[in-house]
């Protein structure tokens, strides 16, 4: 069973709906104002390439607890739906489950299926009638996916922990959201994340559905995020960044003493790791321009200013680890993993295939996630034994008849390890978007502010 921290009656307090009460909304009436003045009324367009919210597959109301400013999630129950792609058609279920369908532990205990590898778990959930196709249940490992197919799987969720902070509400009018994106959370649901995200907390807190994301943030960075509210927004907006009319601004916190001049870097950046979103400085990367300048220094640490002029991934990470000076307590870029000189000047003191095996098995998640249980992983195996008949679960079980606990989650079957803290904050902060029609700022976070003597 996964495990949480030690807590005491100070520290910790359970919330039994899942949500709390919220700060009063603060809005930057300068900003809204600007807004209103450039985004004028105007018919919301209905967007051809709309896909499903996948927030909407998810219950809201799941309880947590809050230990020391950490909120953990409880695990529930979720469906996850889709319909069958082309490149489906003629294969195997469970093993179109394996590579597209849904995330998993694909380090975990898994088996040989049709020449392909097959995560126990699907074969399993298969056998226990979890999976259901054009909404009969389906028990059949076998079965081959047809065109027109409408497959359901009901899963035990586990979502990683996020610091419990709140999301500031900067402006609102009928077109756009623009909101103070705390740190550790993503923006919207992926891996092992869904309510706790920015989309999935303003749908919990504040009722709001339907945003459409103009930009992201990595899910340690905070500052200014803007929503649209409608297709033709999304569009105009979008456009706008396309053309690199908007001027992004932030700050971030580095190793060592900055120089006082202003440092431009225009080194290409390329993908190092592409699995894991992981960047690096490469001749063959795309072309992207930094402008960095010192705001104040401690003597061993500086507080840096930076102008992006591109928008690459990882753009800010990856050119003050080129320059020198990496983003304090950055676990992917501020390692020696990148050579003795932590990546500077792009001396890597390695392949690019070294440097991309190196990085990849320094981050690894099962490295600091979880602990693992041979006795799961046994009880996995022999489940999955083609000889093993597993009685099926009731159809169509209600949420509120499945267990606590299942028995063949990987979650629950393993003992989590406690979070390093600087995994839920990176000292890297979006402090301002503009254009000439509009600017949304935010102030500086607690971190950039200079402590006077």
């Amino acid at each position: 069973m996964s495990s949480t921290p030690e807590t005491s009656e100070s520290t910790e307090k359970q919330v039994n709906e899942g949500i709390e009460a919220k700060p009063g909304k603060r809005k930057n009436p300068e900003s809204t104002e600007k807004l209103e003045s450039t985004v004028s009324k105007r018919k919301k367009y209905e967007d051809p390439n709309k896909k499903v919210d996948p927030l909407d597959e998810i219950p809201m109301k799941v309880p947590f607890k809050i230990i020391d400013g950490i909120r953990h999630l409880n695990p529930y129950w979720a469906c996850y739906r889709t319909r069958t792609k082309g490149r489906w058609i003629g294969r195997k279920m469970v093993e179109v489950f394996a590579g597209e369908f849904l995330s998993t532990n694909r380090n975990y205990a898994a088996s040989k299926l049709g020449g392909a590898t097959v995560p126990m778990d699907f074969k399993i959930a298969c056998k226990m009638g979890r999976i259901y196709v054009n909404g009969e249940q389906m028990t059949d490992i076998d079965y081959v996916m047809k065109n027109g197919d409408r497959v359901e799987h009901w899963a035990h969720r586990h979502e990683h922990p996020v610091r419990d902070l709140p999301i500031r509400i900067i402006s609102e009018t009928d077109d756009l959201l623009v909101v103070e994106k705390p740190p550790s959370l993503p923006v919207h649901t992926c891996g092992q994340y869904a309510i706790h995200t920015v989309l999935g907390q303003l749908r919990v807190n504040e009722g709001k559905t339907g945003l459409r994301v103009l930009h992201r943030l990595d899910r340690a960075t905070s500052g200014v995020l803007l929503f649209a509210k409608n297709y033709e927004t999304d569009l105009e907006f979008k456009t706008t960044l396309k053309q690199g009319e908007w001027s992004k601004e932030y700050v971030c916190k580095v190793d060592g003493v900055f120089p006082d001049e202003e440092q431009i870097c225009e080194q290409p950046i390329g993908p190092l790791v592409i699995s894991m979103g992981i960047q690096c400085v490469r001749p063959d990367g795309k072309e992207a321009k930094s402008r960095f300048r010192k705001l104040w220094s401690d003597g061993t640490h500086s507080v840096v200013q930076v102008h992006i002029e591109t928008g690459r991934t990882h753009q800010i990470r990856v050119h003050s680890q080129f320059l020198g000076f990496p983003i304090v307590g950055d676990q992917l870029y501020n390692s020696t993993v990148w050579g003795s000189t932590k990546g500077k000047n792009a001396e890597y003191q390695k392949s690019f295939e070294e440097l991309c095996e190196d990085v990849r098995n320094t981050h690894k998640s099962e490295n600091w996630h979880e602990k693992p249980n041979p006795e799961f992983e046994k009880k996995m195996e022999h489940l999955a034994k083609d000889s093993i008949v597993i009685t099926p679960e009731t159809p169509r079980i209600s949420v509120e008849e499945r267990p606590e606990f299942d028995e063949i989650c990987q979650k629950c079957n393993v003992e989590s390890k406690k979070v390093p803290d600087n995994h839920f904050q990176l000292f890297l902060h979006c402090l301002k978007y503009e254009t000439p029609k509009w600017c949304f700022k935010t102030d500086l976070p607690e971190w950039a502010v200079q402590k006077s003597d």
